[in-house]
């Protein structure tokens, strides 16, 4: 046999080995123990998952020569034509190609058969959300009562698109997305009984890539084995796939904090002449703020795929803001994304968003400002008191003849001077200068215009 890629050839091929599905696996391997094997099942999920993995392994476990037992010996005959795809009571069809009445119709009239060689007669339709209305209903009596020893298993990434009537009918089960920390560990044991050495991080790194699909990180996996030529770390996995090494991040990132715009532009410069998009960086800081904001706020526990030196970084950037500034410098990038993608100039529309950001961490936090428009104007001028002296008009004779010297008005106090010393209205000054600038700053954050 030809070379097989990693998505195969570590293909699970028992319950036990299919990963963070327990509560799919459990609930199959004790149906058949107690001889409950329903007639029809729906696997929904992401792709990548294990849906069509454990369709096939639960075939094994029906057609094994020791079955129905929920651990397939794998050697047996049923066992290695369903793992090489060609049994012939283990049927797979695509539900793309095959979506139309008349596959349907055929299906129907095979189903009536009794199996071959096997003990059940197994029909995997896979992405069956694909299928037409008329096809849907032409399998429903079927599936409602179909033949002893047949059983469907449907697979789907889109499970809204299936009628009622078909879900009603099967069993479902919701398959989840793999922790980026149990792939990781699949994939180092696989890699090493392979002889392959990739490090730490740079496993975490393919299988954030993956976003929680198995095969999409055994794809990459795949790629960097051929790329590299030897040992994989962290630089080759980001030079391969073109990903914001965290390092430049946390430059940008620390720059906005201490409010160092042209830091932060700088190193936004560095990652433009190595080639990064400026919606691929955006993005990039996004995630990385939604990871310092959870450090921040004291959640560390939400974080996923992060390497011990990364996590380091984030506790020390944690200590130089609080988890609000982190919010608001979310809300500024993430607008600049949306924007990024309509503009025809991106790279201004995320300059534009990493100075907002820069100025806006000097500023006072949110909760802590005026009510819209209060602070959006400059206060007036304090008027000296030998100008109001000089605008009050002239007195008559006759307000001076009603006003006695024992009811003169007492001088009118200054709002917000009396008793204040020259320390505390500077810092006053400070504070209403620092909501003027903030107010400005909200006026330069890119909307969403649609």
């Amino acid at each position: 046999m030809g070379y097989l890629v990693f998505a195969r050839k570590w293909r699970p091929q028992t319950f036990d080995q299919v990963l963070a599905q327990d509560h799919v696996t459990v609930t199959l391997r004790n149906a058949i123990k107690s001889g409950r094997v329903g007639h029809s099942y729906l696997f929904t999920g992401p792709r990548g998952v294990g849906k069509t993995t454990t369709a096939r392994i639960l075939a094994k476990a029906l057609n094994c020569s020791r079955g129905p037992t929920p651990d397939p010996c794998g050697e047996c005959e049923a066992c290695v034509g369903i793992t090489r795809g060609n049994h012939l009571d283990v049927m797979e069809i695509d539900g793309a190609s095959n979506r139309g009445i008349d596959e349907i119709r055929e299906l129907r009239q095979k189903v009536r058969y009794a199996s071959s060689s096997g003990r059940y007669k197994v029909y995997i339709i896979d992405e069956v959300h694909m299928l037409t209305n008329e096809a849907f209903n032409a399998l429903l009596k079927i599936l409602e009562e179909p033949p002893e020893q047949v059983v469907f298993i449907f697979a789907t990434t889109a499970p809204r698109k299936v009628p009622a009537t078909i879900l009603s009918r099967c069993q479902r089960f919701d398959f989840r997305r793999i922790p980026s920390a149990v792939m990781a560990d699949y994939i180092s044991g696989e890699a090493s009984r392979e002889g392959i050495e990739i490090g730490r991080r740079a496993l975490l790194m393919v299988c954030r890539a993956g976003g929680g699909s198995m095969r999409d990180a055994l794809s990459i996996m795949d790629q960097l084995v051929s790329y590299a030529g030897g040992p994989i770390d962290a630089d080759v996995v980001s030079e391969l796939l073109g990903l914001v090494g965290a390092d430049l991040l946390e430059a940008i990132v620390s720059a906005m904090l201490r409010g160092d715009s042209a830091g932060a532009l700088e190193s936004v410069a560095g990652a433009m002449s190595r080639g990064h998009d400026s919606v691929e960086l955006l993005d990039s800081l996004v995630a990385y703020l939604r990871n310092l904001m959870l450090v921040a706020a004291g959640a560390p526990s939400g974080l996923e795929g992060v390497s011990d030196a990364e996590a380091d970084a984030f506790r020390r950037l944690a200590e130089l803001t609080d988890e609000l500034t982190v919010l608001n410098l979310i809300r500024i990038l993430g607008a600049a994304s949306r924007e990024a993608r309509r503009d025809s100039l991106p790279r201004v529309a995320l300059e534009t968003a990493v100075m907002t950001a820069s100025r806006l961490a000097q500023a006072l936090a949110i909760d802590s400002l005026p009510p819209s428009g209060a602070g959006a104007s400059k206060p007036p001028a304090e008027t000296p008191a030998s100008e109001e002296a000089a605008e009050e008009p002239p007195e008559t004779e006759a307000d001076a003849d009603e006003t006695s010297p024992e009811e003169e008005r007492p001088p009118v106090q200054e709002v917000g001077s009396a008793g204040e010393t020259d320390e505390e209205r500077e810092t006053r000054e400070r504070e209403e200068e620092k909501n003027r600038q903030v107010f400005g700053l909200f006026d330069a954050i890119p909307r969403d215009r649609g």
